[in-house]
């Protein structure tokens, strides 16, 4: 008995090749497809609390952003926008928990570290407002926001030089950031308005120094001579 057709060898392998070489098309084609990772009423929500914060109706933001977090608890932007809310409407204690949630969800979450640190300066607690901008440049090294507000808090910790530092590193990076030469200004004329005079001028005083020094050894030569 014969068969229609005989499946040989190496026809099997080119198959077998080609089949391969399609599955991994289908893969790379689904990995493409972009996905929310939340469902859509709760973006709904989360999309709502954005627009009440732009109209300053920050309980209402809350109320929305609870919405969405009770649909997703591990929706860690609207824990973000909560804690944003919350430290808009002063109400600090409650910001810094959701802070801490959008931490304990998403580490790596550069906005969250930020967004801390506006909470951490409003409750006084001026090393870790520090220590939140540092961790989100260290995240994103170029992230002009984080950098910038890393400045601000060193100039308000009279750390002029350092915050001056910041400025121009925001400067590097995006020019046009707001408020920046206004801030960096500040920061300069803060530094020197509290540096004393004999460092602010120790290059003058210094030559002047060498240049009486110099006239003292002159006179006491020439007195000599005569």
């Amino acid at each position: 008995m014969r068969f229609p057709y005989q499946i040989y060898p190496d026809t099997m392998k080119m198959r077998i090749v080609i089949e391969a070489a399609i599955l991994v098309l289908i893969i790379l084609s689904c990995a493409c497809i972009p996905a929310s990772a939340y469902s859509s009423d709760a973006i709904g929500w989360y999309e709502q609390g954005n627009a009440l914060i732009k109209n300053k109706s920050y309980n209402g933001a809350v109320t929305a952003y609870d919405h969405a977090i009770l649909l997703e608890p591990s929706y860690f932007e609207a824990w973000n926008e909560k804690a944003d809310a919350l430290n808009r409407a002063e109400q600090f204690t409650g910001a810094l928990a959701a802070s801490d949630r959008v931490i304990a969800l998403n580490a790596d979450y550069v906005p969250g570290w930020i967004n801390r640190g506006y909470i951490l300066y409003n409750l006084g607690r001026y090393d870790e407002e520090l220590n939140a901008y540092d961790t989100a440049i260290r995240l994103d090294p170029t992230s002009p926001d984080a950098w910038f507000n890393k400045g601000y808090s060193l100039a308000g910790m009279k750390r002029y030089d350092e915050a001056i530092a910041a400025f121009d590193k925001v400067l590097a990076l995006d020019p046009t950031f707001p408020n920046l030469e206004a801030n960096r200004r500040i920061a300069e004329q803060n530094r020197d308005a509290i540096t004393p005079f004999y460092i602010k001028y120790a290059p003058a005083l210094g030559v002047s120094a060498l240049f009486i020094l110099g006239a003292i050894v002159w006179y006491c030569a020439v007195r000599k001579k005569y």
